[in-house]
């Protein structure tokens, strides 16, 4: 017995069009139906604008000297600008990163110069921290703007000057050409630009929304955006997805709390997107009135771990309500999803089953045999959603592919004799904060140019919002540093996720092997132990 799960359902044919047409192939059947509307300012894009727009864009873009291949660096929140950016970009061949906008400019300037950009698309807001970080990138060659902003190109201005023409969309190998850049840190390190090509997207587009897993948004329901597109997850699950199908996509720029549930009010959403924290607010939240969720019908949520409780808190407060209550598993080198929970199965809990189209085995650390159900190992995948590679980095790719194909997770899972994987633990040292990668490594390194850190340790401690929390261990240089000034010396240099909001504790060494790596776990059984 080989102990390799294969998917249950029938292979889905994969898309043989470039990631655009795919995404306007049905456009003709929406037309003036509304897209995208942003939930903070009411403005939307009907299915016919945002394709011409797109179109626009992307011929504009051409003009001014984007090519196939080449790379835009797209630091945007989620507003509709986003999508028509990315699909104009996409449409003509070029290569999108995509840019976490909380990044301070020092972390925008690292991802702009490995990914290798030419151009870069921002807002008004964002626009002095980018043109920072854009000082320090030599490669950059124009910086544009949606809306105006002082000293940067507007889009819409380029648009116009392009009047009636369209430039010719070049042709793409879907299954070569890479589409999007996402960064991340993979199962251990310095973040790393994810190479997810047409046919990466496409395909997980159409293997998520099997219809014996996922309910297919039907034309004009309300799908909220509120989980960031810069993150594969809502890229593929909501901007991708919602799009292709016709959904009306509602989207709000960032989470507060007055602004959330003004737009559940106002927009009554059939589709949520969650991860654990937001899902843990809806379920706990004394004013959210339960009446304005009487429209929802489906939730998904992934990217982190959940608690049954929290899930089993929510169906209780929206009973007699029926909702399908779905979780999945997956990560940005799987572009993103290879496993849901079908929406029928009344399993919480669990990752899922596996997609179409997919295989997974169960390995044992130390032998690297395949286990069979029951047993602890890594998870391993293999399908069209792994990714192509990590960018101008053949070591880290091997080390995460190997040469039959197999994605190795670093996750710790298990399934069951049903085909349903349970997550247990990561092997990686990723820290999950509200569902977004925090890689120890990049702390540390950061906290080191600090002149009163001698040595430092960064570890995930539980919280029950967020999930995780940075917590740093450190050895002082002197005595004259103080947690205030560390505190306030990383918030000055990286984004708010990464802060050390799980605290900092001042020690006298850091536990290492002989090699000098952490012992990181040593770290965590201290936190477990004192729990």
């Amino acid at each position: 017995m080989s102990n390799i799960v294969r998917s249950a359902y029938e292979d889905v044919s994969l898309p043989t069009l470039p990631y655009a047409e795919f995404i306007w192939k049905n456009f003709d059947d929406f037309g003036d139906q509304e897209a995208m509307v942003c939930g903070m300012t009411g403005r939307s894009y009907t299915y016919e604008l945002l394709r011409l727009f797109s179109r626009k864009l992307g011929s504009a873009l051409v003009k001014r000297g984007l090519r196939k291949g080449d790379v835009l660096g797209l630091i945007c929140p989620n507003i509709p600008e986003f999508a028509i950016t990315f699909l104009g970009v996409a449409c003509v061949g070029g290569i999108i990163t995509t840019i976490n906008p909380t990044y301070t400019a020092e972390e925008i300037a690292r991802q702009l110069q490995d990914s290798g950009a030419k151009f870069v698309v921002t807002v008004g807001p964002l626009a002095d921290k980018v043109k920072e970080a854009v000082a320090l990138c030599p490669l950059v060659e124009e910086t544009f703007s949606i809306g105006d902003a002082e000293g940067l190109t507007p889009l819409h201005q380029i648009a116009a000057d392009l009047g009636d023409s369209l430039v010719e969309c070049p042709p793409i190998n879907i299954a070569e050409d890479v589409l999007v850049m996402p960064y991340s840190s993979g199962t251990t390190g310095l973040p790393k630009g994810v190479m997810l090509t047409h046919q990466n997207i496409t395909g997980n587009i159409c293997q998520m929304m099997h219809p014996q897993i996922s309910y297919t948004p039907k034309p004009a329901e309300t799908i909220l955006a509120i989980l960031p597109f810069f993150h594969s997850y809502a890229m593929t699950a909501i901007m991708g997805v919602g799009l292709h199908f016709g959904g009306r996509i509602l989207t709000l720029p960032r989470f507060e709390t007055d602004t959330f549930l003004k737009a559940i009010h106002d927009h009554k959403p059939n589709i949520m997107y969650l991860v654990p924290p937001l899902v843990n607010f809806l379920a706990t939240y004394p004013e959210l009135n339960v009446d304005d969720l009487r429209n929802l019908h489906t939730i998904v949520c992934g990217a982190a771990p959940l608690s049954k409780n929290i899930v089993s808190t929510l169906l209780d407060r929206l009973h007699p309500q029926p909702i399908a209550f779905q979780e999945g598993y997956g990560m940005t080198e799987l572009s993103p999803v290879s496993h849901v929970s079908p929406r029928d199965s009344g399993r919480i809990g669990t990752c899922g089953v596996l997609v179409p189209n997919t295989e997974a085995k169960i390995v044992d650390l130390n032998t690297g045999a395949a286990l069979g159900p029951g047993f602890e190992g890594e998870l391993c995948v293999r399908g069209p959603q792994v990714m192509k590679g990590y960018l101008n980095n053949p070591r880290a790719t091997r080390e995460t592919i190997d040469r039959d194909g197999w994605l190795h997770t670093g996750d710790i899972a298990n399934y069951d004799d049903q085909g349903f994987f349970h997550v247990i633990d990561r092997m990686k040292e990723l820290i999950k904060v509200k569902g977004l990668q925090v890689s120890p490594s990049e702390l540390e390194d950061v906290l080191l140019t600090h002149p009163g850190i001698e040595d430092v340790a960064v570890i995930g401690v539980p919280d029950p919002m967020a999930g995780e929390l940075p917590k740093a261990y450190i050895v002082p240089r002197n005595s004259f540093v103080s947690k205030e000034d560390i505190f306030a010396f990383t918030e000055s240099k990286l984004a708010p996720h990464k802060h050390l909001k799980g605290g900092i504790e001042f020690v006298s060494m850091i536990p290492k092997t002989q090699t000098g790596k952490i012992l990181r776990r040593e770290l965590k059984e201290q936190i477990r132990s004192q729990a």
